[in-house]
């Protein structure tokens, strides 16, 4: 199975140390298996003018 992480950076393995504490689910390592709802969450970070990288696992 393929899994997808959308990032501002590139992210070579998941890691859950350097997670923010108050992400609406807790938190964690976020992913999806929908390799378009990664895109849409990377179109955010560009229409705020950042690099977006799909990661994929």
């Amino acid at each position: 199975m393929k899994v997808y992480h959308a990032s501002t950076i590139p992210v070579e393995s998941p890691d859950t140390k350097h997670s923010r504490d108050k992400l609406d689910f807790g938190k964690g390592f976020y992913h999806t298996e929908i390799r378009e709802q990664a895109i849409k969450y990377a179109e955010r970070f560009t229409v705020r003018n950042k690099e977006a990288y799909i990661n994929e696992y």
